[in-house]
């Protein structure tokens, strides 16, 4: 304010001055005028001059308070912490700060501030300076300077250039300088922070999703378990109610200060009436040397201690067996006692003698038992023992069993050379697919007898990891002598068959040949080894009709005897033959198919005629003559059906590999039937009861099972394509994952 108002003054001055020329200026008047003006310019030169001397002292004060003000601004400009400095156009430096003269040296006046730039960053200063000479406004930048020591340091400039007020050419720039090394150094710092900062943070967002995936998973399996615990919800809420540990805090001297409510439920006091008592004053009096050993342990420790059962007295005066633990709280604030955790288990004691009861009960039973009991173990080397084996062992071989369990391999000596290696690998198979086995093998006795066994063997995984397998061996030497006897008894039968003079062959359900003796290959021209395991070669379609139905019929309980019919031979002629059947079942009863005895007939008139029709000599009871066509294939469709729900209403379930192409099954009832592999494509079985079939790789192309009851059917294998299964009940029925491709399905029922 003082250097304005000084410039004023001289500008008042100066205008004073501009106005004494102007007098000096003007015309010289006439002597009386120049008399009488004279007279008044003195008076106004007097005025002016006392002015112009007043102006100047007071110009002298202000100039003086400016001075003043400018050793202030000086002293400000010498001792500010940041360096200021002043350079012309090129460079050089013409005033200096005290801060700037620390930075550059003693003697920066006069310099280039070139000469203080860090050597790989001069380049770059000449373009700035030059940017700056051009006339171009920049404010601030930062660069590498160096002390005169050539130690380097980070500065920050802030720039104002001076210029000429005429043509605003650059004269000079005034220059800030900060030593900002430490403040990078802080900035790098805190970047490294941050970047340190950014990969806890991504990693803890890591752990976060992973927690939240985690969390989300947990949560799904809350809900499912919720789901399952709500259908039970009151039943589980009562099982939580009675199932409450009791839970009691002691002081170090057994005094209670606080039981839980289900002291009440387990043994019949209410919580207040034993707070303040002693705890050790329901403990049943042989137990209390226990307790004291547990509590003397509990009070060194910090951890939970391992469970001990007691027995406590009920208040009815019946003693209660608790498994109880304890936890050390003494220096909790919180607590400040003894935490006993107790839990009633007086049903798991009981039961757990109940069960050593039954131990030994089965013991004595597996020592009475004719078999022999026993359990075999693997270690993880392979190296297999038996822990248990029962006294069966001695009447069996002879053995004492603690000779098994001492000395395992050696059993191996009793089984017969020829079934060792047989034994030995049902063993390893066992143990490798954890599996039940049933085999029969021969061993031999101390004594030297020859015996046939039956092994019956569990293989099973414990929680723990370790396998077992548990067995039961049975003397079936009766039964395998019987066995032996029939084998030689049937071997016999095969000879007798092939050298009687009559055609005879046995024919499986599904037709195909499983005998075929000598006099039959004489008899139709075709070799055994060509017929044998396959069905009949170049029947013709009246022949495979009539082949059929003497099976069915015969699998129906209702055999053939003496049936006359013709039968075409290899050559296409036809003979007259009398047919007989009869079923076939092996040494386990089962029916693997129908024998038939073909006696050739004398040659018949009608023999000589191509007409299958006229020659038909005799019929079966349950088929209709075949027709040729269409009328022939519905009314043996409709034979077949009925044959067949005639054989299933006597008993008859096995139909195992039958053609019923085309069958009329509607709304039969085929409960439990066995169809596995029957050619069932076409057949119409709309509304019938398949429930619990086997139709197992059954041909059910085309097959209408319309509104058919499907329910536990085996259907894998099965070929469904243009099956229609509209409204077809298929609950917990088994199929393949391909098995309903092509199918038809609308409404289905599944359950």
């Amino acid at each position: 304010m003082g250097m304005r108002l000084c410039l004023e003054l001289i500008a008042t001055s100066i205008q004073q001055l501009h106005d004494l020329e102007q007098i000096a200026l003007l015309p010289i008047p006439s002597s009386t005028e120049i008399d009488a003006k004279t007279e008044s310019r003195t008076l106004n030169l007097e005025d002016a001059f006392n002015v112009l001397r007043a102006s100047l002292i007071e110009l002298e004060v202000h100039q003086q308070s400016i001075a003043g003000e400018l050793d202030r601004y000086r002293e400000l400009f010498d001792f500010a912490p940041d360096g200021y400095f002043v350079t012309n156009a090129h460079g050089d430096i013409t005033e200096a700060n005290r801060a700037a003269t620390l930075m550059f040296g003693s003697h920066p006046i006069g310099q280039n501030l070139e000469n203080f730039v860090y050597p790989s960053y001069k380049e770059q200063f000449k373009r700035l300076l030059g940017q700056l000479q051009r006339g171009q406004n920049i404010k601030s930048l930062d660069f590498r300077m160096q002390f005169p020591t050539g130690q380097p340091f980070d500065a920050s400039f802030t720039i104002i250039s001076i210029r000429m007020p005429i043509d605003g050419r650059v004269t000079g720039m005034r220059w800030w300088i900060q030593d900002i090394t430490q403040r990078k150094q802080e900035v790098e710092k805190l970047q490294h922070s941050h970047q340190r900062l950014e990969i806890r943070v991504a990693e803890m967002n890591a752990k976060l999703n992973l927690m939240d995936r985690q969390i989300r998973v947990e949560r799904e399996e809350q809900r499912r378990i919720s789901r399952n615990l709500t259908r039970n919800e009151a039943k589980l809420r009562a099982m939580m109610q009675h199932s409450s540990d009791i839970v009691n805090i002691l002081d170090i001297d057994t005094t209670i200060h606080y039981c839980s409510p289900a002291l009440f439920k387990t043994l019949g006091y209410m919580p207040e009436e034993i707070i303040g008592k002693k705890y050790v004053k329901f403990i049943h009096p042989e137990d209390l040397p226990v307790f004291q050993n547990f509590l003397a342990q509990s009070v060194d420790t910090l951890s939970v201690s391992t469970p001990i059962v007691m027995r406590y007295q009920h208040m009815n005066g019946n003693w209660i067996y608790l498994e109880s633990v304890c936890c050390n709280l003494l220096q909790d604030a919180n607590v400040q006692g003894l935490v006993i955790n107790s839990r009633d288990i007086t049903e798991r004691k009981r039961t757990e003698s109940a069960l050593q009861e039954s131990e030994l009960r089965l013991a004595a039973i597996a020592s009475s038992m004719p078999a022999t009991l026993y359990r075999l173990a693997i270690s993880s080397d392979g190296t297999i023992s038996i822990p248990f084996i029962s006294d069966g062992l001695i009447d069996l071989v002879g053995v004492l069993p603690k000779y098994a369990t001492s000395t395992p391999y050696q059993l191996l000596d009793l089984i017969h050379p020829e079934d060792v290696d047989q034994f030995k690998a049902l063993i390893k198979a066992g143990f490798d697919k954890l599996a039940t086995f049933r085999h029969e093998f021969r061993i031999i006795t101390i004594a030297g007898e020859v015996k046939w066994v039956q092994n019956i063997t569990r293989y099973y995984l414990t929680d723990n990891g370790a396998v077992f397998a548990d067995g039961v061996c049975i003397d079936i030497s009766e039964r395998g002598e019987a066995e032996s006897s029939l084998q030689r008894t049937n071997e016999l039968l095969r000879a007798v068959i092939k050298a009687v003079p009559v055609a005879i062959d046995i024919v499986s359900p599904d037709g195909k040949v499983l005998l075929w003796n000598a006099a039959a290959e004489n008899l139709f021209a075709w070799n055994n080894s060509i017929t044998f395991n396959h069905s009949l070669p170049n029947i013709s379609e009246s022949q495979s009709l009539e082949l059929q139905s003497a099976i069915l019929d015969t699998l129906a309980g209702k055999p053939l005897e003496g049936f006359e019919m013709a039968m075409q031979l290899r050559d296409s002629s036809w003979i007259n033959v009398s047919i007989s059947t009869v079923l076939v079942h092996d040494p386990h009863g089962k029916i693997i198919g129908v024998l038939r005895i073909i006696d050739e007939l004398e040659a018949s008139p009608a023999a000589d005629t191509d007409d299958p029709q006229r020659i038909q000599l005799g019929k079966s009871p349950n088929l209709s003559i075949v027709r040729s066509g269409t009328e022939a294939i519905a009314n043996f469709s409709l034979s077949v059906a009925n044959t067949l729900l005639e054989q299933y209403r006597v008993g008859q379930r096995n139909f195992a590999g039958l053609n019923l192409r085309g069958a009329y099954f509607v709304k039969a009832d085929l409960q439990k039937a066995d169809l596995s592999g029957a050619a069932l494509n076409g057949s119409n079985c709309s509304h019938a009861n398949f429930q619990s079939a086997n139709l197992r790789g059954a041909d059910l192309r085309g097959a209408d099972l319309h509104d058919a009851n499907l329910q536990y059917a085996d259907l894998r294998g099965a070929d469904l394509r243009g099956a229609d299964l509209r409204e077809a009940n298929i609950t917990e029925a088994i199929f393949d994952d391909s098995n309903l491709l092509g199918a038809l399905i609308s409404n289905v029922s599944s359950g």
